[in-house]
């Protein structure tokens, strides 16, 4: 089978494809915050069913968010960051969110024009990891808002350095999530969702290729090794993976930053830089 076919099955029978379609066939409608519906994937509703009657609130997976397994587009990246699960602020992805839904600027609703961004991530037609500064500000901006502004502020230092101005840095990274569903706090990173397994043919298919992007591990390198099966310190694929640094314990640090001083290696920070700037 020629490689662009069996890319091609891959995302044919991706879990992802219909899932912002079948939630709009359900409500009719384009929503930052479906209070009333719940959105967690058909697939993996039964575990996190179990997992949030065992959980206090602020551990329990948010039932009303769209779930996040990428954003931007990992097969034209280069440079793919994966996590461990999107955050939730009640005030933010909540209220903000029902304020925008409702919000009408230049006859252009805000969620629709969020979702039609999601659908693209969805179905890896997304050529970047933000909507598009220069195409709508206002979307842009509001996409932040909605986000904290979290990953934005977090690839701050890596924009300044590779030189790039927002929009073509955006083009050049993306963001896996382990598990796509948002939470406050994420206490056990053992769940096992049928959805990762999609992630996993993905990841390894993307190995497989010259042209594959440089995976940064940011949390639960543990979890995203089991997922995978691969010995991230020593497998063929040990290049391709770049690992935080870790403390005494070897555990690394749970709060996600991007410097020169956050990785195993000394030099896993120009590889990053360096990935970002190629054929620039």
């Amino acid at each position: 089978m020629e490689t662009s076919d069996i890319l091609n099955n891959i995302i044919d029978n991706s879990p992802w494809r219909n899932y912002l379609h079948d939630i709009y066939c359900q409500t009719n409608k384009h929503l930052l915050y479906y209070e009333h519906v719940d959105v967690i994937h058909p697939a993996d509703k039964p575990v996190v069913d179990a997992y949030n009657k065992r959980r206090k609130s602020d551990c329990q997976f948010n039932r009303h968010l769209l779930a996040v397994p990428f954003q931007g587009n990992p097969l034209s990246a280069k440079v793919v960051f994966l996590t461990l699960n999107p955050g939730y602020i009640e005030r933010i992805n909540k209220d903000a969110a029902q304020m925008l839904d409702a919000e009408n600027i230049g006859c252009t609703r805000f969620s629709l024009r969020i979702h039609e961004y999601w659908s693209a991530c969805y179905d890896h037609r997304a050529s970047s990891i933000f909507p598009s500064k220069k195409e709508n500000r206002d979307v842009y901006t509001a996409f932040q808002i909605l986000g904290d502004w979290y990953w934005h502020d977090i690839f701050a230092p890596l924009r300044r350095d590779t030189g790039l101005e927002d929009d073509a840095f955006a083009e050049k990274v993306a963001i896996m999530q382990l598990i796509p569903y948002h939470s406050v706090r994420c206490k056990d990173k053992t769940l096992d969702l049928p959805t990762q397994q999609y992630s996993k043919q993905l990841i390894l298919y993307m190995l497989e290729q010259p042209d594959s992007p440089q995976f940064v591990v940011m949390r639960s390198e543990k979890k995203w090794a089991e997922l995978l099966e691969i010995d991230f310190r020593d497998s063929k694929y040990k290049d391709k993976f770049i690992l935080r640094k870790t403390d005494k314990n070897d555990n690394p640090p749970r709060k996600q930053f991007i410097s020169e001083k956050a990785f195993a290696q000394p030099d896993d920070y120009a590889k990053i830089v360096n990935a970002i700037k190629t054929d620039l």
